[in-house]
């Protein structure tokens, strides 16, 4: 390896530093309501991910990676979401059973450019309990991977 191979590598390192990706993921259970048609339940999670990037974006973010969303409907139903530009449409592949979704698992990630770890977690956790005010629409965390993984390295584990 030349010096000049040398220099490559560290100025790649360099920016590879400073140019850390803002990320958060959360996995939760939203309960529509009995009897919810499923296009309530899919314009939920695809109103959160337009909300979440513009959110990310008003509060520093300069950059969308990529802000996706799964949802598992208790039939065993899946709905996929992803967004990688702010000014194009919630790209949804609907693998639905029915038409009625009442109860469903969803898994966010939020990636982004420009902003670190817990403002992209404080923009998409207040985002989410906004919308699910304003729309009635209750929800339960069951894993916040943003608290896990900080917690297992500060501790070494």
């Amino acid at each position: 390896m030349t010096e000049l191979d040398e220099d490559d590598d560290l100025h790649l390192e360099m920016h590879r530093a400073v140019d850390e990706l803002g990320k958060f993921s959360l996995h939760m259970e939203v309960e529509f309501g009995k009897g919810s048609k499923a296009e309530r339940a899919i314009s939920f999670v695809e109103e959160l991910l337009i909300k979440v990037t513009d959110a990310c974006l008003h509060h520093g973010a300069d950059l969308v990676g990529h802000v996706k969303a799964f949802m598992m409907v208790e039939d065993g139903s899946t709905v996929g979401f992803s967004l990688i530009h702010q000014n194009m449409k919630v790209n949804i592949t609907r693998q639905l059973k029915g038409d009625v979704i009442e109860r469903a698992e969803v898994i966010v990630h939020v990636i982004v450019h420009g902003l670190w770890d817990p403002e992209v977690r404080d923009q998409t956790m207040t985002v989410l309990e906004g919308l699910a005010k304003e729309r009635g629409v209750p929800f339960r965390i069951i894993k916040d991977f943003f608290e896990t993984e900080k917690s297992a390295a500060h501790h070494g584990g």
